[in-house]
């Protein structure tokens, strides 16, 4: 499929959705996906602490305070790491990749994507993206996880950045990839075209 696009050429394949697609659009690929957003979930800030410290003798207070103590500290590391901004679980489920998007499928919904939502996107590693878009509730990074990533940075890198770094050097392929389709069958991975030449 990613043969075709470069070369200008519509993919063969298609596959039914359980929802009905903008006029024109045609779906690709359909199957299971991983997304993780980057962005911290707290702001440092300690949540109060309403710990009633009864206790009897020195021992006892000793070892009230020690416990008092340890639960402070607690939370304080866990305010601190909800502040950090990092990769966290957003939602699994599947992705529909279409000829002007992509389709994230979960027992909430859909999450429509077109490629001019998306400002940047960048593969990663194998079937793994980054992206960053405009979402209807504001700016997200994406990690999105899939056996389509590859397909998904293709298409949008086609729409919308054909001379994107990853695209002209192809260094969005798999290592091996293209002797494996060739050995497959598959029509020669990504030939020569002037849209990829650097």
């Amino acid at each position: 499929m990613a043969s075709d696009l470069v070369q200008r050429r519509v993919p063969d394949y298609r596959v039914p959705t359980l929802f009905p697609l903008r006029p024109g659009e045609v779906a690709f690929a359909h199957g299971p996906a991983s997304v993780e957003s980057f962005h911290a979930i707290g702001d440092g800030s300690r949540p109060s602490s309403s710990t009633f410290l009864a206790t009897s003798g020195r021992f006892g207070l000793a070892l009230g305070v020690a416990t008092y103590a340890i639960a402070n500290a607690n939370r304080q590391a866990q305010a601190t790491a909800d502040a950090t901004p990092m990769w966290r679980p957003a939602f699994g489920g599947s992705i529909v990749v279409t000829s002007q998007g992509f389709y994230l499928l979960d027992h909430a919904g859909k999450l429509d994507w077109d490629w001019d939502s998306i400002d940047l996107m960048q593969v990663v590693g194998f079937s793994c993206l980054v992206m960053q878009g405009q979402s209807a509730t504001g700016p997200v990074t994406w990690r999105i996880t899939s056996d389509w990533a590859e397909l998904v940075f293709v298409m949008w890198a086609m729409a919308r950045h054909p001379r994107h770094p990853q695209l002209l050097d192809r260094s969005w392929i798999p290592a091996r990839w293209p002797e494996w389709a060739e050995q497959q069958g598959y029509r020669p991975f990504l030939p020569e075209h002037p849209a990829l030449e650097g």
